[in-house]
């Protein structure tokens, strides 16, 4: 006798209270649901979100922002590609009231709260998880050293931090490509380090990530367990990082 297959992936409900525009180029959406206060959230953390697509789902991967259990409240920012797809297409047009299924939180990266100083270094979509890591050691070790830099296409690209956290310096690639970026890995060559064992924290295009690794453990004296990645998008890899549909 033969069983029907279980989906191994819990199943939450939750539905859009709120949708604002970051930047241009980015959405935030505020998600509520009954499971969201139990979640387990660290910072850096990213979830799945089945979004629609024809007449079935998608599975999309979004970096959590903020993750208010007090108000069942759990807020996720959004790149939007001018390529498209079901997940930019649902960033787009959700509106208060929506309703989306949402797969618990897992964690790439997190802070190392063992390190002597911390840098961050990312392109716009990395930029999410990395200002939520900055914004959990701001107020978890505020005297803690703190460097860093980020990359966008331009000035009006940029992504805002949360208030009252200082912020880390941009650098702008223009027209150059996002992919292997060479504006960022210069950025992160130049960075002035403090002394002691740091933790670097390293997220956004998959070939930029590998390569800003190579830079931080070559050239910048990290070792290989201080430098954490987490690849946010591959060119051609809609959905990357979540599985499969």
């Amino acid at each position: 006798m033969t069983y029907p297959r279980r989906d191994p992936r819990p199943n939450l409900p939750a539905r859009v209270r709120a949708v604002r525009d970051v930047t241009g180029s980015m959405r935030e959406i505020d998600l509520v649901g009954p499971d969201v206060p139990r979640l387990r959230v660290r910072p850096g953390a990213h979830l799945v979100v089945r979004v629609p697509a024809g007449d079935g789902e998608a599975r999309r991967v979004y970096s959590i922002w903020r993750h208010d259990p007090a108000r069942s409240l759990l807020s996720l920012r959004i790149a939007l590609h001018d390529a498209g797809g079901p997940g930019c297409a649902w960033a787009r047009e959700a509106g208060p009231g929506d309703r989306v299924t949402l797969e618990p939180p897992r964690t790439k990266i997190t802070l190392d709260e063992s390190a002597a100083f911390h840098v961050f270094a990312g392109d716009e979509t990395g930029a999410v998880p990395l200002l939520a890591m900055r914004a959990a050691l701001h107020r978890s070790a505020p005297g803690r050293p703190v460097i860093g830099v980020f990359e966008s296409a331009s000035e009006a690209d940029e992504v805002p931090g949360l208030p009252g956290v200082p912020a880390l310096p941009w650098v702008h690639r223009g027209r150059t490509p996002a992919v292997g970026s060479r504006v960022l890995l210069r950025a992160v060559a130049d960075l002035g380090l403090p002394a002691g064992s740091g933790a670097a924290y390293v997220a956004g295009e998959s070939e930029t990530c590998r390569l800003l690794r190579r830079v931080l453990i070559e050239q910048r004296g990290f070792s290989r367990r201080g430098v954490h990645t987490q690849p946010q998008w591959q060119p051609g890899r809609p959905g990357f990082g979540a599985g499969t549909d």
